[in-house]
């Protein structure tokens, strides 16, 4: 890392995140001197019309581009689940010139302490048309996660609450297009949307620039439908994650996986995968839909925290044509065509990464105990050649863990390259979860 005092700080890092989970938490001895009045956007052209920023959807992730204090640009995953945007990686040779910062420490899930970060005030955050004025900055100082190489491309870091609280935000998960409105100037577009039959208009809380939804929860067939209050988190790839120990109603099926469910600013945050009943949201019903259970240990940071009891995540989001309207405390959301989806989880077992982003080269980072990858041999380490008689080569990651993760009842052959040894390798995807029943 390099750090030039030249009217603030020149920060030059190479550190990475991969935001499963990322619920920040600022020490409160940190937190003193931490900006927290509404940003200020400044939008160039007419405020009255929409501003449209196309993205990229990377594992049901949102991806978008924007530049710090006029640096090229770099790309942001839109994460309700920060409060600051968050800085992870900067390109080789690239730098960014920042107000003078300090020191802080930052925790969230996962079985680890906390980390150290910079943080910096009053920097212009540029996206399209707009520029954020007077924004905070948080700066990891360690290449904890390595982003780049599990998102498959180069992504620098995580925009969040700022964003959210000076705009409407719509996401369209089938255009890949996100439309910003200015709530003043789209007053009435508001009032309206509930009239129409196809739109449902959902309320949230903002706490701690966090927004939350309240949804309800049946264990399995034959339980109480229960209220739980999650927090709406597009940083995850999930569908739902549930903290157990939040309330006695949330119970870990016998029908369950142990693995990796992902990383948190904490570290790792292991835990279960498995099936419930059925969660509804805003009237609306998802059936038998994969939760996510993480260990006591991972979420030790989170139980409390805004009285929660879990998340909602990308998996669910990209279901519908999404509107964040925080202004209003509220959430808008149309079923799209990919609502009735069928909710699958990684059946392989095999976990992937692209050691070089933006270059379609694929390499089994983890490979869960006991999956049919496993118990073929696929080994981390493994390079990933083809699939199906497909060239890995021609595939996205999008692509790859379609292939390789979501085609249940299948076979699916991949060609596995372990040094000088190359082999073929077919593997059953096979769907190990299901409901808990009521024991008579």
């Amino acid at each position: 890392m390099s750090i030039k005092f030249i009217q603030g700080i020149f920060i030059s890092l190479s550190i990475s995140l991969l935001a499963v989970f990322l619920y920040e938490q600022v020490s409160a001895q940190d937190s003193q001197g931490l900006n927290n009045e509404l940003v200020e956007f400044e939008i160039e052209g007419d405020a009255d019309d929409r501003i449209t920023i196309p993205f990229e959807l990377i594992n049901n992730l949102v991806v978008i581009e924007a530049s710090i204090n006029g640096s090229e640009p770099l790309k942001f995953i839109l994460d309700t689940g920060v409060s600051k945007t968050l800085i992870t990686s900067i390109p080789a040779g690239e730098g960014i010139y920042v107000e003078r910062s300090r020191t802080v420490t930052l925790s969230g899930l996962g079985a680890g302490e906390a980390i150290e970060a910079y943080f910096s005030a009053g920097n212009d955050v540029n996206i399209e048309r707009v520029t954020g004025k007077n924004m905070d900055i948080l700066f990891l100082k360690e290449d904890i996660f390595n982003l780049s190489s599990f998102m498959g491309t180069n992504v620098h870091g995580l925009i969040g609450y700022d964003l959210f609280s000076n705009f409407a935000v719509e996401v369209n998960y089938r255009t890949k297009e996100i439309l910003l409105y200015h709530p003043d100037s789209f007053v009435q577009k508001f009032k309206d949307l509930p009239k129409h039959r196809k739109w449902h208009k959902i309320p949230i809380s903002i706490e701690e620039k966090k927004a939350y939804v309240e949804v309800s929860f049946k264990h399995m067939p034959g339980s109480k439908a229960v209220p739980l209050k999650l927090i709406i988190d597009s940083g995850s790839s999930n569908a739902f994650s549930l903290y157990h120990l939040s309330h006695d109603e949330i119970v870990i099926p016998e029908s369950r996986i142990e693995t990796l469910i992902g990383v948190g600013l904490s570290g790792k945050v292991h835990g279960y995968l498995g099936r419930a009943q059925e969660i509804e949201l805003g009237g609306m019903k998802f059936n038998t839909p994969i939760i996510a259970y993480p260990d006591s240990t991972s979420i030790r940071k989170a139980i409390g925290v805004g009285e929660r009891n879990g998340s909602l995540g990308g998996e669910v989001l990209r279901r519908f044509k999404v509107i964040f309207h925080y202004p209003n405390s509220a959430l808008y959301l149309r079923k799209n065509r990919d609502f009735d989806d069928d909710f699958n989880y990684n059946m392989s077992g095999i976990e992937l990464n692209t050691p070089f982003p933006n270059i379609p080269f694929y390499v089994v980072s983890e490979v869960r105990e006991d999956s049919p990858a496993a118990e073929k041999g696929v080994k981390a380490g493994d390079a990933i050649k083809y699939v199906d008689g497909e060239r890995a080569t021609d595939m996205n990651l999008n692509e790859m863990i379609y292939y390789l993760q979501k085609r249940e009842g299948r076979k699916v052959q991949i060609g596995i390259q372990r040094d000088s040894l190359f082999k073929y390798i077919s593997i059953s995807l096979d769907n190990k979860l299901t409901v808990d029943e009521p024991r008579n």
